[in-house]
């Protein structure tokens, strides 16, 4: 039985997606949303059927689930399901189905969490197994599809408006601003605070051939010196959540990490906040509307390694 102690992710994912195997069902005590997504956009064909095995008597927050949901209907290639039975399932399994008659399912159990912990920056074992004994392990009653219609009434995701699916921003910030880390980023220049970047920062697209709406939070070199380790590393996905109840899978990006992207689509940022300002869209933002709003920057707040709060309130 080999067993896999060194790069996970390139072993158990990458390797056998470059193999030609397209359709992964996955059973985890735990997942992460960010990992998730981070495998769905690498690998554009890949097809994931997960199985949250915990969410019973540990839930999940309500921005995990939505997350999934939304990306869900942006691939058409994620499939959810909650276990719901009474003794909860701690196991990690993975299953990739053979590709064709040619070729031969391929299937591991161990300590590895579909999280990028997990898989990338903690130490775990994995082991080889017989695919079809691999496949008995996953439970095949007391599922609960993440579409269910109502299904926020059925769990009591954390941080849920109860019977909703909105987040309790106001629940959130209460443990935020008590117990977490944060730092200030200017929606401004950092040399003066009086102007606003011409073709940066929020208007980033404000150019000949871009999208007028694209936008990043500027961080400059000076704050992530002053505050090392606090963001992810480049292109590492992350949540963040807003005091108004949105949240975004971001990266940092660019030279030395100096922004704040969402990803896939760098105007969902400059959109929101154009709403936000009241600035219709695709119009450059200028300093009289963060004047008028009253606020040139925002606090973001570190919640854990993959999940960040920003209050513009």
């Amino acid at each position: 039985m080999p067993i896999v102690i060194e790069n996970l992710h390139q072993s158990l994912i990458i390797n056998p997606y470059n193999e030609g195997k397209r359709k992964l069902k996955i059973l985890s005590g735990y997942a992460s949303p960010t990992f998730v997504h981070h495998i769905l956009y690498a690998l554009e064909n890949i097809e994931i059927e997960l199985i949250i095995g915990m969410i019973k008597y540990d839930p999940i927050t309500i921005w995990e689930h939505n997350e999934y949901i939304k990306m869900a209907d942006s691939t058409k290639r994620l499939e959810v399901k909650y276990y719901m039975g009474d003794k909860p399932i701690h196991s990690k399994v993975m299953y990739w189905e053979a590709n064709g008659i040619l070729d031969e399912p391929l299937a591991f159990i161990g300590s590895a969490n579909f999280t990028r912990n997990g898989f990338i920056n903690y130490q775990e074992t994995m082991a080889s197994v017989e695919p079809a004994e691999a496949l008995t392990a996953f439970p095949i009653e007391n599922l609960l599809s993440f579409k269910t219609p109502s299904i926020e009434e059925l769990i009591n995701f954390t941080y849920q408006v109860r019977h909703t699916t909105s987040i309790d921003t106001s629940a959130v910030a209460q443990v935020v601003r008590n117990t977490k880390p944060c730092v200030d980023l200017l929606l401004t220049t950092v040399d003066n605070t009086r102007k606003i970047h011409s073709t940066g920062g929020l208007n980033w697209g404000q150019r000949p051939g871009r999208e007028r709406n694209q936008a990043y939070i500027p961080v400059s070199k000076k704050l992530h010196n002053a505050n090392p380790g606090f963001f992810p590393k480049n292109k590492v996905e992350f949540t963040l959540l807003t005091d108004d109840g949105e949240n975004f899978v971001c990266v940092m990006a660019q030279d030395n990490n100096k922004a704040i992207e969402t990803c896939h689509d760098n105007s969902i940022l400059g959109k929101y906040f154009r709403n936000r300002l009241g600035v219709p869209l695709g119009e450059f933002v200028t300093i009289k509307h963060l004047d008028d709003y009253g606020r040139n920057y925002v606090t973001v707040y570190k919640i854990n390694d993959e999940t960040y709060f920003m209050d513009f309130s």
